[in-house]
C-alpha cells in the first residue's frame, strides 16, 4: 500500500506563499504611491524653479536700482523725513560732507520756543478751549516740519511723545523711524561704512549704506520692514496663479508640505531668499491620483491573478492528492483482488494435490471453481489493462458495422454462470428491427458487461437484473436495471470518476477497484455516445448507454 498523501501541509505552505506575495505587492504599491507623490512634487518644483530664479533676478535688479535713490542733496532732516515718507526704508541716518547727521544723539541745540509752547499747553486751564486746540495743532505742525523748523532728534521725539499724551489722536508718521534710528545709534556709536549694498544684522536692525553727491545715508530696516519691502517688490514684478511666493529672512525655515522650492538672493541681500508654496496642497493628490489609479489597477490585477492562479494550483494539487490517494487505494484493492482468486485457486490446487487418488466428481467441481476464479481474475486484469491503455491513449478501437443484438449476446455470454446462479434473475429484452451501429464490438461488449457486472455485485441475495435494448431518437439504447443498493444524487454525479466507489465496504466484499464505470464512459465517449444513471437509494439503479445508429443507406 502506498503512503497516505496529506494535502493540508502543502496547501498551508501555498497559502503562506500567496499571502507573503500579496503583502509584498501591497508594500511595493504603497512605496510606489509615495514615490509618485514625490515625483509629482519634484516635477512641480522644477517647473516653478526657473520662474522663481527669474523673479529673484528681477527683484534684485529693482532693489539695486532703488537703493541708488536713497541719498539726496537736501537738508539732513528733510532727507530723513523724505526717505521715511516715500517708504524706501523704515528709517535712515543722513550725513553731509561735514560729518553732521540726522538724527543724532546730541542733546545740544534744543529749541526753547518749542519747549515753551509745550509748557504753555500743559498749564492751559481749559483743554476744551478752541484756543488750546489751535495751539496744540501749531506745535504738532512744528514738530512734523523737517524742512524749515530745526529741532534736534531727541527733542523732536520727546515732543512727539508729550503731544500724544496731550492729544491721543495725534499721528506722527516719522516717530517709529526716529526711535529705530536712535536704537541703532545707541548700539553702534561709530558706524562702519562697508561696501555698497552690503547688509548686516545688528540688534534686529538691518543697515545698508547709500551714497549721493553731497550726502551719504545709512538706510535702516527692521526685519519685518525689509520683508514687507521685498514682498511688495515681488508683487510688483509679478505673481503666478495658484502659488504663494514667500520672502525668507536669514535663519528662517518655512519648508512645509506645500513648499515646492526655495531660491536664495545674491550677495546684495545675503541670507535672504524666496520660497514658492502652493495655495492648496491637494494639487499633489490630484496629480498623483492619476498615476496612483494606474498603480492600484495594476496591483489589483496582479493580486487577482495571483489569487486565481493560487486557486487553480490548489485545486490542481488537491486533485493530484485525491488521485494519489485513489491510486493508493487502487493498489491496495488490486492487490486484494488479485490475492483473493489466487489464494482460492492455490487452495483448490493444493487440496487436489494432497489427495492420493482423484475422484472424478470432486475434481470436476474443483476445476469449475478454478475456472470461476480464473475468470474473475481475468476480468480484473482486463479492466486494469483497459484503463491503463485508455489513460495512455494506447487503446485502439476497430470500428465496424455492428448489430446491437451481437453486443447484447456477447455481454450476457461473458456474464456466464453468474447469470444462472441461485437467486439471480436476468431478463433480456431486445426490440425488433434495431438499426445497426458503428463501433468496436469487443469494446462495447466490455462496456455493457461492466454494467451487468456492477448490477450483479451491488445487489443483494435476491438479484433481479433487466437488460433492455431499444431504439430511441436515432440512437440504440442499452439499459441495465437492477434492484441493488441504489445511489444518492451526489453519488450519481461522481460514480463515473476514476477509482470512485460509492460504498467502500461493499466494494471490498463484492470485488472491484472503481474503474468499471470510468472505462464504460471512456468507451462510450469514443463511440460519440453517452451514458447516464437514474437511481434512488434502496430502490436500485438504471444505467443507460446510447450509441448513435447508422443512418439508412450508410455503410
Amino acid at each position: 500500500m502506498g503512503r497516505d498523501v496529506r494535502a493540508w501541509p502543502m496547501l498551508v505552505l501555498l497559502l503562506v506563499v500567496v499571502l507573503v506575495a500579496i503583502g509584498c505587492v501591497l508594500w511595493f504599491m504603497r512605496e510606489a504611491m509615495g514615490n509618485e507623490r514625490l515625483a509629482v512634487r519634484e516635477k512641480l518644483a522644477e517647473a516653478y524653479r526657473g520662474q522663481l530664479i527669474l523673479l529673484q533676478k528681477q527683484v534684485t535688479e529693482r532693489w539695486t536700482w532703488q537703493s541708488g535713490t536713497f541719498a539726496g542733496d537736501g537738508p539732513l532732516a528733510s532727507e530723513f523725513a523724505d526717505c521715511v515718507h516715500r517708504g524706501v526704508a523704515d528709517s535712515a541716518i543722513v550725513y553731509d560732507r561735514r560729518g553732521m547727521s540726522y538724527p543724532t544723539i546730541n542733546v545740544d541745540g534744543r529749541s526753547v520756543e518749542a519747549n515753551t509752547d509745550l509748557l504753555a499747553l500743559e498749564k492751559w486751564p481749559d483743554r476744551n478751549d478752541p484756543a488750546f486746540k489751535n495751539a496744540l495743532a501749531r506745535l504738532e505742525a512744528k514738530v512734523t516740519n523737517y524742512g524749515t523748523v530745526t529741532l534736534m532728534a531727541p527733542q523732536r521725539r520727546f515732543l512727539m511723545h508729550e503731544l500724544q499724551r496731550l492729544d491721543p489722536n495725534a499721528q506722527f508718521p516719522t516717530l517709529e523711524a526716529e526711535e529705530l534710528a536712535a536704537r541703532f545709534l545707541e548700539a553702534n556709536p561709530s558706524i562702519t561704512w562697508g561696501k555698497p549694498m552690503r547688509l548686516t544684522l545688528q540688534d534686529g536692525i538691518w543697515s545698508m549704506p547709500s551714497y549721493g553727491r553731497e550726502e551719504k545715508v545709512m538706510v535702516l530696516y527692521s526685519t519685518t520692514g525689509l520683508r514687507n519691502k521685498l514682498a511688495n517688490m515681488v508683487r510688483e514684478v509679478g505673481s503666478t496663479k495658484g502659488v504663494d511666493i514667500v520672502v525668507l529672512a536669514p535663519g528662517e525655515d518655512v519648508m512645509t508640505k506645500t513648499t515646492l522650492v526655495t531660491v536664495p538672493f545674491t550677495s546684495e541681500l545675503p541670507g535672504w531668499g524666496l520660497a514658492v508654496s502652493l495655495d492648496d496642497d491637494r494639487i499633489f493628490d490630484t496629480e498623483a491620483a492619476k498615476r496612483v489609479k494606474l498603480l492600484v489597477a495594476v496591483a489589483c490585477t496582479v493580486i487577482a491573478a495571483m489569487s486565481v492562479l493560487s486557486l487553480i494550483i490548489a485545486r490542481s494539487f488537491g486533485k493530484q492528492v485525491q488521485l494519489a490517494r485513489l491510486k493508493n487505494d487502487l493498489v491496495a484493492t488490486v492487490s486484494h483482488e488479485l490475492k483473493t482468486p489466487l489464494t482460492a485457486m492455490r487452495a483448490l490446487v493444493d487440496t487436489l494435490l494432497d489427495k492420493e487418488q482423484f475422484d472424478e466428481n470432486t475434481t470436476r467441481e474443483y476445476l469449475k471453481l478454478l475456472a470461476t476464479e480464473n475468470a474473475r481474475l481475468s476480468r480484473l486484469i482486463d479492466n486494469f489493462l483497459t484503463f491503463s491503455r485508455l489513460e495512455r491513449n494506447k487503446f485502439t478501437f476497430e470500428f465496424a458495422r455492428v448489430r446491437p443484438e451481437q453486443i447484447v449476446e456477447g455481454a450476457v455470454a461473458a456474464l456466464g454462470e453468474r447469470a444462472q446462479a441461485t437467486g439471480c434473475v436476468l431478463e433480456s429484452h431486445t426490440a425488433n428491427n434495431l438499426p445497426p451501429i458503428r463501433g468496436d464490438a469487443d469494446a462495447l461488449v466490455t462496456a455493457l458487461l461492466n454494467l451487468l457486472d456492477n448490477a450483479w455485485k451491488y445487489t443483494g441475495n435476491e438479484k433481479h437484473i433487466v437488460l433492455r435494448t431499444e431504439s430511441h431518437n436515432g440512437s440504440v439504447c442499452f439499459a441495465v436495471e437492477d434492484n441493488g443498493i441504489g445511489l444518492t444524487p451526489r453519488e450519481s454525479t461522481r460514480v463515473f470518476r476514476r477509482f470512485y466507489q460509492a460504498d467502500q465496504g461493499l466494494s471490498r466484499s463484492a470485488g472491484g477497484c472503481g474503474l468499471g464505470l470510468s472505462i464504460v464512459q471512456s468507451i462510450v465517449e469514443a463511440h460519440h455516445g453517452s451514458v447516464r444513471v437514474e437511481s434512488e437509494p434502496g430502490h436500485g439503479s438504471t444505467f443507460t448507454i446510447e450509441i448513435p445508429a447508422i443512418a439508412e443507406g450508410a455503410s
